[in-house]
Order: C-alpha cells, then sequence, then structure tokens
C-alpha cells in the first residue's frame, strides 16, 4: 500500500500542485467575468411554407433580440450567430398571429435570450399566384 501511495499519488508532486494551482487561476479567471446584456437586429427566417400559399403585405423582416452572456463571448457575436425561424409547415390561408418566444432563437453556446421584440406577428397568406412570365 505504501509503495502504490509513494509510486502513484506522490510522485511529481510539486509538478501535481502546480497545475492544480494553474487550473485553479484560469477557473477564477472565467468565472469573474462578469455577464453582459447586447442587443442584436435578427433577420426573420420563414421556413417549410405550403407551396400553394405565399406571404402578403406587409410584416416585420427583422427582430429585436437581447441576449445575455460572459461579455467576452458577446463581444465576439454578430448577428449572424443568431437565427429565428418561423415554421409555416401548418400555415392556412388567411391571416394568422405567430407567437415569438425566446426559446425559438438560435444561440450560440453561453448565450441566453432575454428578450424578443416584437413578440408577436400578424403574417396574412394567400394564394399562389402563377409564375411570373420570363423577362426579355
Amino acid at each position: 500500500m505504501l509503495r502504490f501511495l509513494r509510486k502513484y499519488v506522490f510522485a511529481n508532486a510539486g509538478m501535481k500542485i502546480l497545475a492544480l494551482a494553474v487550473s485553479f487561476l484560469l477557473w477564477a479567471t472565467y468565472t469573474s467575468e462578469p455577464y453582459a446584456e447586447v442587443g442584436f437586429q435578427v433577420p426573420l427566417e420563414f421556413t417549410s411554407m405550403p407551396a400553394h400559399l405565399e406571404i402578403s403585405g406587409d410584416i416585420p423582416t427583422v427582430a429585436h433580440i437581447r441576449v445575455r452572456g460572459r461579455s467576452a463571448l458577446l463581444r465576439r457575436m454578430v448577428p449572424a450567430d443568431l437565427n429565428l425561424r418561423l415554421d409555416f409547415k401548418d400555415g392556412k390561408e388567411g391571416t394568422s398571429t405567430f407567437q415569438i418566444s425566446p426559446e425559438m432563437v438560435g444561440t450560440p453556446f453561453g448565450a441566453t435570450v432575454v428578450e424578443v421584440s416584437p413578440p408577436e406577428i400578424r403574417v396574412t397568406l394567400v394564394p399562389r399566384r402563377g409564375p411570373a412570365p420570363p423577362i426579355g
């Protein structure tokens, strides 16, 4: 038993203590970094649109997303790191209201969506017109 302790536990004790101290300093530095909040303008992405319908009228094309996270992460973030997809797979002809929640926003690891504005949008779906005539 004593031989096991000398060989595996106490061997290179100085290096093990140094590694422990360095890892503690790295952990303390990371956890002491403050949290911050930043706002981004993120384009709305409309997915799974039924083939026979199209969007009519004016609708918002961007949403204001407020994100919370470590300040180093937020400094590196750009709007392209976030995505907001509205799924129209169950879309029906007429006017519908779509709720937009923070859970619908795709974010990088370590970032949390605090607020989405507007929280809902109204979309009017109409039957798709025939293909556009060729130009020329």
